[in-house]
């Protein structure tokens, strides 16, 4: 249990890290094409890790594909509504917001694994979701005056919290198959194939000198994190690392307040220092 709660605690560390190069990839070669550059050094890295490790292919049955097939949907929508909500959007505002993945996370577990929560762990959850909506709220109207746009990035905030919501148990699910390496490479591929398959047509320039910085920093950070979650959940339920793992909106937060001088509205603070509370609450 302690190893889950500490691997969750450096999925926290990782993403938290990964929210700030996300903002400065998205910003520096735009949404779309950070994001699928960002995916293709994630599958390298993954697949490089895993086959050093000595992974192999396994056979699969149809269940086993319907699971990398949520995986894909699911990583898909919540890292394009990340790159969006971040590129338009303002840290401080937009990571409390998704946050809430982990209570999603949490009750998904709950349904296709059976893992159980005690009373604390309930009232955690509701917690977090009670922090989300005050920040939500309060930054719909802080972002009033920016027009339609800051209603998407609000959006795709939320869009974000389903999609991690949601990847998070797929990947403990496939982990036993890929391993917890090769698990990410996997649901990264499949992000990339529906992207495909779906018709996203959009211009992909290669990076060029210090554009890619913040592109690799941010893919090998997004998979640190997976891989730690992944690893996580294989020693402890979701139910409990996964909490620990959404403190990254905490850190997030910070960092945003400390060093890149944004200033959330007070409700914005309290919404999040709910949805901290909440974390805590259901890590006890």
């Amino acid at each position: 249990m302690l190893a889950g709660m500490l691997l969750g605690l450096g999925a926290s560390a990782s993403w938290a890290l990964a929210n700030v190069v996300v903002q400065r990839a998205g910003r520096s070669v735009g949404a779309l094409p950070g994001l699928f550059w960002t995916y293709v050094v994630g599958i390298v890295l993954a697949f490089v890790v895993a086959a050093a490790l000595g992974a192999r292919p396994p056979a699969l049955t149809a269940g086993d594909w319907v699971w990398i097939a949520i995986g894909g949907v699911s990583g898909l929508l919540g890292y394009a509504c990340i790159f969006y909500a971040f590129e338009h959007g303002r840290l401080t505002l937009a990571v409390p917001i998704m946050s809430s993945w982990a209570v999603l996370s949490s009750a998904l577990s709950l349904i296709v694994f059976h893992e159980k929560l005690t009373a604390g762990q309930l009232l955690g959850s509701a917690t977090v979701i009670a922090g989300a909506v005050v920040v939500g709220r309060n930054a719909q109207t802080a972002g009033a005056s920016g027009g339609g746009s800051s209603k998407r990035w609000l959006l795709a905030s939320i869009g974000a919290a389903v999609g991690f919501g949601v990847v998070v148990p797929a990947m403990r699910r496939l982990s036993p198959l890929f391993g917890p390496v090769g698990t990410i490479g996997v649901v990264y591929l499949a992000d990339l194939a529906l992207a495909l398959l779906l018709g996203f047509r959009v211009a992909l320039p290669l990076p060029r000198g210090r554009a890619w910085w913040p592109i690799v920093w941010a893919g090998f950070l997004e998979t640190a994190g997976s891989v730690c979650i992944t690893l996580g959940v294989r020693r402890a339920p979701v139910a409990i690392v996964a909490p620990f793992a959404s403190l990254a909106a905490a850190f997030t937060v910070l960092y945003a307040w400390a060093i890149l001088r944004e200033r959330p509205p007070r409700g914005v603070l309290i919404g999040a220092a709910l949805v901290s509370a909440g974390v805590v609450i259901l890590a006890l």
